[in-house]
């Protein structure tokens, strides 16, 4: 297998390289991302596509670098793509055949279809699951959407209507949202009426940036922007008053100053095709054609769709950092077996066992990063790497329960920072005192089953051993309730 993989993604306002590291058969992660304006759309869309000498040369010499530092990692795949700027400019094959000639990559030219399937097929992979959404994907030169149902992507389309081509047509010819609005309308009169989805996954630079600045607004508790989601109606009025704001007054919304180029265009965009597609909720995603594209290439075999009950992010950190892979397995059966006698007492209908269950089986590893003591980095280490198909509540809960997996009990002013994401605190007590149990009898590293069984006012746990570390720690262990703790070997009776 090919263990690096570069993909470039040519965009009509930015060029971006990314490197994957595979660890295992489906497990990746990120080892390297540069992004460069390089606008080689730039004058396109005023000028019948062209592209001018001098967007060309910028995007020669960005790909010239971009393959120095493929070159560096020894990426074993190059993949390239190109979106609307090159399909769209009837002199593209100058600058294709200038970069197969020069520098030995090859560029696939994509067509607005397949664009919106890559963010499909991202989003479908990567975002926790979903029955039916439609992702929006705002480029420079155009906007694709696809449908979703079902586990399946059932149409496809791409519009001509982009950022830059609206800023190009609209915004430097000193026409604003009215007239934008207008022909943004036209072009979107193209979208069927299956496409309309209470649930609308967004892709792409403008969607983020807004999605950022309603976070902001919301003093959100986690900086996390994949897969935060918002009820669209509560911020359509901050969004029509970005797409009608003057450029000078840009700077009164939380908004990052590298997005005041064509936010207004995209806001536009976005605003006109949530009234088209009846939108109720919006749904982020930062992975989109770069990431649509490299699965494509390490799922072909299996219908482009990861194994049931895998877990990108959680098999990655066990391949990378899991010293003794088959005691995280042991660690999280003890888990369940604890929870499998508690849970009437908490969590009847079994709301949190997953997490539970995935923070157990990666204790081992936060130990190891936390061997020095750090726990505040460990755990913004492991929250920033359980990215993939984990909602916002799940990655959040696995990471405090990790946390505190050696204390036995959340500090209360952290909890009270992470409150509106987390259980109610009698169930983060109940889940920190069987991950910090769980913990400490696998204390020993030893892979021996062990017995649960609770009455109400006893847990007694039984071993092939004697468990001699696990009883010191459970001395001192905090728990949620008044009942009895007893750790006993079978040799005891």
């Amino acid at each position: 297998m090919a263990k690096r993989t570069t993909i470039i993604d040519i965009g009509s306002n930015s060029m971006t390289l990314v490197i994957y590291e595979k660890s295992s058969r489906f497990a990746f992660h990120l080892i390297e991302k540069v992004r460069s304006s390089v606008r080689i759309g730039e004058n396109a869309y005023s000028d019948n596509g062209e592209l001018t000498p001098e967007a060309m040369d910028r995007a020669f010499y960005t790909l010239q670098d971009f393959m120095q530092i493929s070159k560096s990692y020894k990426a074993r795949k190059v993949f390239c793509v190109a979106t609307s700027a090159l399909r769209d400019a009837p002199n593209r094959s100058l600058f294709v055949q200038r970069v197969r000639r020069n520098l030995k990559l090859n560029i696939k030219v994509i067509d607005g279809t397949k664009e919106a399937y890559y963010g499909a097929l991202a989003a479908l992979n990567l975002l926790p699951p979903f029955k039916e959404a439609v992702t929006v994907d705002i480029g420079g030169g155009s906007t694709e959407l696809a449908k979703i149902k079902d586990g399946k992507i059932v149409d496809t389309i791409s519009l001509n209507v982009g950022t830059v081509r609206l800023k190009e047509l609209f915004f430097d010819r000193k026409k604003g949202f009215k007239d934008a609005s207008k022909y943004v309308e036209e072009v979107l009169s193209e979208v069927p009426s299956h496409f309309r989805s209470d649930v609308v996954i967004g892709i792409g630079g403008t969607i983020r940036a807004l999605s950022k600045a309603i976070m902001r607004e919301q003093k959100y508790p986690i900086d996390t922007l994949h897969a935060f989601e918002y009820k669209y109606d509560r911020y359509e009025k901050f969004i029509k008053k970005v797409a009608k704001s003057p450029v000078l007054k840009l700077k009164d919304f939380p908004i990052s100053s590298s997005r005041y180029d064509t936010i207004r265009e995209g806001s536009t965009i976005f605003y006109v095709l949530n009234k088209r597609l009846k939108t109720r909720k919006v749904v982020t995603s930062k992975a989109g054609v770069r990431e649509g594209v490299y699965l494509h290439d390490i799922l072909r075999n299996t219908n482009y769709r990861f194994p049931h009950n895998f877990n990108v992010s959680i098999k990655s950190l066990l391949d990378r950092f899991a010293l003794l892979p088959r005691q995280c397995e042991h660690t999280r059966r003890i888990a369940d077996e604890i929870y499998g006698a508690l849970c009437d007492e908490f969590d009847r209908e079994k709301r949190y066992r997953f997490e539970l269950l995935q923070a157990a089986k990666l204790v081992l590893i936060f130990n190891r990063l936390n061997i020095y003591s750090n726990s505040d980095y460990s755990f913004f280490f492991l929250l920033e790497n359980l990215n993939f198909s984990l909602s916002h509540k799940s990655k959040l809960l696995i990471a405090i329960l990790l946390r505190f997996s050696q204390k036995g009990k959340v500090d209360s002013t952290i909890y009270k920072n992470y409150k509106k994401l987390l259980p109610d605190s009698e169930t983060m007590a109940w889940l920190t005192f069987i991950i910090t149990l769980s913990e400490a009898i696998i204390r020993d590293k030893n892979l021996d089953p062990v017995e649960v069984v609770y009455d109400g006012t006893l847990l007694t746990i039984t071993s092939e051993r004697e468990l001699f570390l696990a009883k010191e720690i459970v001395k001192k262990i905090k728990k949620p309730k008044t009942f009895a703790v007893i750790l006993k070997s079978k040799t005891q009776g």
